[in-house]
């Protein structure tokens, strides 16, 4: 079979931990596509003359998929992108106002589960019941991606034709360029810069399903940020200083492409966490690590396209 020749699909379910049928409409973008089923067996320890095992037992039954999504919106303004569902099915709510804009950020109720599956070239890899985490890359020059996880309830494997007729959203990632960036009010030279989610993810055990589980659920989150800005004088700006006094400052970040294409990222309350030296090329740079508290809550970060 051909690696390359593989689609994904995914919808959010209208029933909690009941797999959706998926079709064409819902294909999207994805690169780097790992499946993980996990099948623990109960052990039969039985004892006897002899010394060989006894057959275990299959048990619950669960399921991992992890892919990388463009980070780029639908390139119609107020539109959802592909890639909202995927948000939707790790923890952010999805705010659309027509004709302008559609803004994702984190949620504490009402988080969606999904269906996703991936067509390899005949066959067909599905879970549902799914929950899980993001994080985001953006790099010097490079398009940012979306690296998704998550952990399906249950699982499926069959031999399907692959989709037919697929249309994939027209627009192109924006490079990680001519961006718009300050934290704290300050415009670092930085080179790249990771957000990651972090979120717990839990399966609720179901006795009733035939996989043991009801769905994975998102328990808590602890938003990170990485950064790598080039050292500069304390009265430049006081990297050190404003991690010894907790201080929390915004992050405001526009990466600037046509409509319905422009993502604004956005922190109301970064706080560093751990600084470290590194040097590149040369040139001294500032490992940081950061975390994203909250404002008034459910809002420690916002992503919208315009």
């Amino acid at each position: 079979m051909i690696e390359a020749r593989t689609q994904l699909a995914a919808k959010i379910e209208g029933t909690e931990g009941q797999a959706e049928a998926l079709t064409k409409t819902e294909a999207f973008l994805a690169a780097n596509f790992k499946f993980t089923p996990d099948t623990p067996a109960g052990e039969r320890p039985n004892v006897s003359a002899s010394l060989s095992p006894w057959a275990p037992i299959p048990g619950a039954r669960s399921a991992k998929m992890e892919f990388d999504v463009e980070l780029k919106g639908s390139g119609t303004k107020g539109t959802a992108p592909a890639l909202g569902a995927l948000l939707k099915a790790c923890g952010f709510g999805e705010t659309v106002s027509a004709n302008t804009s559609v803004t994702y950020k984190p949620a504490s109720t009402s988080i969606s589960s999904i269906t996703i599956a991936s067509y390899e070239d005949g066959i067909m890899k599905k879970i549902w019941g799914a929950r899980g985490n993001v994080s985001l890359k953006l790099e010097d020059g490079a398009p940012g991606w979306l690296h998704f996880e998550f952990t399906g309830a249950d699982f499926s494997v069959t031999d399907v034709t692959m989709l037919a007729d697929v249309t994939y959203e027209s627009t192109k990632p924006i490079a990680f360029l001519a961006a718009t960036l300050t934290i704290d009010s300050y415009s670092a030279l930085i080179g790249a810069l990771e957000i990651n989610m972090n979120n717990a993810v839990a399966l609720r055990k179901d006795i009733n399903s035939a996989s043991g589980y009801k769905s994975a659920v998102i328990t808590n989150r602890k938003p990170s940020m990485t950064i790598d800005p080039e050292a500069v004088l304390v009265a430049t700006y006081d990297f050190y200083g404003k991690l010894r006094s907790g201080n929390e400052g915004a992050l405001s970040l526009a990466l600037t492409g046509s409509a319905g294409n422009v993502c604004t990222i956005t922190a109301p309350k970064v706080q560093y966490t751990a600084i470290s030296d590194d040097v590149k090329e040369g040139l001294r740079n500032l490992g940081i690590t950061c975390q994203l508290n909250r404002n008034a809550g459910d809002d420690e970060l916002s992503i919208v396209f315009t």
